[in-house]
């Protein structure tokens, strides 16, 4: 009788080398996202060490040992089979569909597990988070941010746990805003039970993801892990409420790491649910957030025109890859440059010929970082 194994690599299925390769024990979350910039995918790296490992030299300060070891092929292909059964999907980092904001972090996992929708791509989004245990003033806050934000076509990240994170999913999915909650655990149970039933309300509009293979605990160290990714998602991190050493802290601190937006909510002074917001503000982290329109004002957003419309106004001079790129980011977009450059196989040079050339058409718009939208 074959076992899953053989019949996941008789399939050549693309997935089983990136599972193996995420449970793989000795590389650091920094040098496996390396290795998938550099190599292409984990089936790449897989046979450059069927060849002998010599390109992995090239990889600064990494121990090249673990991958030249046996990879866990087997726990891949059982993890898949557990996938396909309870509907949970994965978008590996050299995927279109991997968050583009996320893509540029140094430290951006190399497959993330989902379910519902996987529009991470949208022109603007917003990770809100703060503490368990918040109060009233922090209600009202995060009713008049979200009702401001609820006409854009904007998309909030938060972490899935009690207090203001559930909050936030919650009022969304009441304003019909897209919402995706990441979780410190498998997707096999959602953590905490208490918002299994909020989970699935996300799903029409947005979803839950995770780095996490099913049956992982949310063990401490998850956590902080977690906070990377929703940092990394958006454009720019709102604090509503934490006190000095809550979680929040440490998903502000990581976005500001990554060179993204960070804003806190003042509050009073003798309120400990509000001293980390101070301390933010105190310390030049964070921007003090007053509201909507200052924020949108702050981060330079307005409401984007529909691919529609630009359709009906396209030159009729333009190359057919042009269009082709056109298309793309009208479809993914903001995309940064190196996606694009993989996506169509174009060296750099090349493609900045054709990206001045649809910029110049006022067709897309660059934003900093290497990003690119459609106008």
């Amino acid at each position: 009788m074959k076992s899953i194994l053989s019949d996941f690599q008789a399939m050549n299925h693309p997935l089983l080398y990136t599972l193996a390769f995420a449970q793989m024990h000795g590389i650091s979350t920094y040098h496996r996202c390396t290795l998938i910039k550099t190599f292409g995918s984990a089936n790449a790296i897989y046979q450059e060490r069927l060849k002998g490992g010599a390109a992995f030299a090239t990889i600064e300060k990494m121990n090249p040992e673990p991958l030249m070891a046996a990879w866990p092929l087997k726990a891949a292909a059982e993890e898949l089979e557990t996938m396909t059964r309870l509907g949970i999907e994965a978008t590996c980092l050299e995927d279109a569909a991997y968050p583009n904001r996320l893509y540029q972090c140094e430290d951006a996992p190399i497959v993330l597990f989902s379910k519902g929708a996987k529009k991470w791509n949208l022109p603007y989004l917003v990770s809100i988070v703060g503490t368990r245990k918040h109060t009233l003033y922090a209600d009202k806050v995060l009713q008049e941010l979200l009702e401001g934000l609820a006409s854009l076509n904007l998309g909030i990240v938060s972490g899935l746990a009690l207090g203001i994170d559930g909050m936030v999913h919650q009022k969304a999915c009441q304003l019909k805003i897209p919402n995706w909650g990441v979780t410190a655990t498998g997707l096999d149970a959602i953590y905490p039970a208490q918002h299994q039933s909020l989970a699935k309300k996300m799903l029409n509009l947005g979803g839950v993801l995770t780095e996490n293979t099913t049956a992982t605990s949310p063990l401490p160290f998850q956590f902080p892990k977690r906070n990377r990714i929703v940092a990394g998602m958006s454009d720019a991190t709102i604090v509503i409420e934490s006190a000095v050493q809550g979680g929040s802290m440490i998903t502000a601190g990581l976005a500001r790491g990554y060179n993204r937006e960070v804003f806190a909510v003042p509050g009073k002074i003798s309120d400990l649910k509000s001293r980390g917001c101070l301390a933010l503000l105190q310390s030049n982290t964070a921007q003090v957030y007053q509201s909507p329109t200052q924020l949108l004002e702050c981060l330079g957003w307005a409401i984007p025109k529909s691919p529609k419309t630009v359709q009906k106004s396209l030159p009729i001079n333009l190359t057919p890859i042009c269009q082709e790129i056109l298309d793309h980011i009208a479809k993914h977009g903001p995309l940064h440059r190196d996606q694009i450059a993989n996506q169509f196989q174009l060296n750099i040079g090349l493609l900045s010929t054709h990206l001045l050339t649809l910029e110049l058409n006022g067709l897309i718009l660059p934003h900093g970082g290497a990003f690119y939208s459609i106008r």
